[in-house]
């Protein structure tokens, strides 16, 4: 087994040592830890880590951490514009529309800009909301206030449609 503890550990320590070695299995390559694609899932909070990803929850499924992981670097360097909220939004599913307060008529409070949000479907709960409202203030410019979000549901709804035909015809049989 191979050892990193120094000459002077205690007797515990080797023992502790020789017991965890086989709890924690690391891949050998480093390439492999720092790729984004190629890493284990259980490593992903540890990119997450490393490329300073602003926000991160252990229940999103590994695709959608790759995926937040995938744009980091880019979000970075747009922060604090209208595209940084647009791409924030954009991996939970939500199709959104930024109006300016210059793009209203009349026009807006100057300074202030308006989101209009269109969940594809989903449903709209209290989670649902608290997690759009952190995404936009997380990714807005801090000097511009949001005065107005409209939120669309458009629930998926899958119509079904019976048709029947009914006929009579009444047949009157006299007895003799």
């Amino acid at each position: 087994m191979k050892k990193l503890l120094p000459s002077n550990s205690t007797e515990l320590e080797y023992n502790l040592a020789e017991t965890l070695s086989n709890t924690f299995k690391i891949e050998p390559r480093l390439n492999v830890l720092i790729n984004i694609d190629s890493v284990p899932d259980q490593f992903l909070n540890f990119l997450a880590i490393q490329y300073s990803v602003d926000y991160w929850r252990d229940d999103w499924t590994p695709s959608l951490k790759r995926a937040i992981l995938k744009q980091s670097f880019n979000r970075h360097k747009i922060k604090g514009t209208r595209k940084a909220i647009l791409n924030a939004l954009e991996p939970f599913g939500y199709e959104s529309k930024i109006t300016e307060w210059w793009q209203t008529v009349p026009q807006g409070i100057p300074g202030t800009f308006y989101l209009e949000l269109d969940l594809n479907g989903r449903e709209l709960s209290e989670e649902v909301y608290k997690e759009v409202d952190r995404l936009i203030s997380e990714n807005k410019p801090a000097s511009r206030p949001l005065t107005n979000l409209t939120i669309n549901v458009q629930p998926v709804c899958i119509p079904r449609v019976a048709v029947g035909v009914h006929g009579a015809e009444t047949v009157t049989i006299y007895v003799e």
